[in-house]
């Protein structure tokens, strides 16, 4: 069994790979990312098929952990309001799913490649706007952190676009 690991919201998933090199996600992992407290199965209505028990050794021996598919991974995603789980669906309403409609497919690094590109030139022209008002220099502030937080997550996406061409 392959282990790795995947960041979201700075929270590390396990990733395994089944026999047919499908990806399945450690639920524990998903639901303490998302922070769901409850992390029962049974609660998000999950396809059975989806749902794998798995022994790995954690800090603490070896443990049989729940693994979800992912199509069960959207389930639980696109069920929650939390504010983790909205940043993780308005990507996918705004940008895959469009994307897709509009082209037949999606792309993760040139999608990252352009908003890369377009986050630059929005931070050069918004350095160029900067006002000395309190409110202006308030809303820059938390413009420039949101777009560093941005650039960061597509620099990462290239990154991982890139060892998954290498491997």
């Amino acid at each position: 069994m392959n282990l790795s690991i995947y960041e979201f919201n700075n929270q590390g998933i396990r990733i395994v790979l089944n026999n047919n090199n499908e990806p399945l996600f450690c639920l524990a992992d998903v639901c303490k990312s998302l922070d769901i407290k409850n992390q029962n199965p049974k609660r998000f209505d999950l396809n059975i098929g989806g749902l794998h028990k798995m022994s790995l050794p954690t800090s603490s021996g070896m443990q049989t952990l729940t693994f979800i598919s992912e199509e069960n991974l959207y389930r639980i995603i696109f069920r929650s309001n939390k504010p983790e789980a909205l940043s993780f669906q308005n990507w996918v309403f705004a940008e895959v799913l469009p994307t897709i409609r509009k082209t037949g497919s999606y792309t993760a690094r040139h999608t990252a490649y352009e908003e890369l590109n377009r986050l630059h030139m929005q931070e050069k022209v918004s350095k160029q706007k900067g006002s000395f008002h309190s409110h202006g220099m308030h809303k820059r502030k938390h413009e420039k952190h949101l777009n560093a937080l941005r650039i960061k997550t597509c620099e990462e996406n290239i990154q991982l676009a890139f060892e998954g061409i290498t491997q």
